[in-house]
């Protein structure tokens, strides 16, 4: 199959789901995996981006959002499970995240992904506080995949 060409390079990077540890997760790899920050968002910093965006006292130090680097890879780690239809587990706290700074590269592989009957729509891909296209998908095997719109070149 002919893939358009474009100046975009979509990425597949890991996602986990820690449920409440992803600082203590973050500074773990940073220790022992010589894991590099390139991007954290705490809960009180993303109230300051989104007003609508709401988390119980005493989480403001929980992580939304974080991308580290360790060797030539990415990982991302967030609190929130991706998939709100089923409860957290360890095991469950899995996702790919596809990442590009093209929006049609992103839009092009949501709808294929969507267009199979078979695969659940847990977020609608749309524009949010963090993103000009964010959505998430449960695929036929019951794997989650999000789709995010980057303005990070990291």
């Amino acid at each position: 199959m002919n893939q358009p060409q474009n100046d975009y390079s979509l990425e597949a990077i890991p996602f986990l789901s820690l449920n409440g540890r992803a600082a203590e997760a973050i500074e773990f790899y940073e220790r022992t995996l010589e894991a590099e920050v390139l991007l954290k968002v705490s809960y009180a910093e993303m109230k300051k981006m989104d007003p609508d965006f709401r988390y119980e006292a005493g989480q403001e130090n929980h992580i939304t959002h974080s991308v580290l680097r360790i060797g030539s890879t990415k990982l991302m780690i967030a609190e929130e499970q991706m998939d709100p239809t089923r409860p957290w587990s360890a095991g469950n706290d899995f996702s790919l995240c596809l990442q590009s700074q093209g929006h049609d590269e992103i839009v092009r592989c949501y709808e294929r992904l969507t267009a199979d009957e078979r695969t659940t729509v847990l977020v609608p891909l749309a524009a949010n506080s963090f993103s000009s296209g964010y959505g998430a998908v449960r695929d036929p095997f019951g794997v989650v995949f999000q789709f995010t719109v980057t303005r990070h070149a990291f």
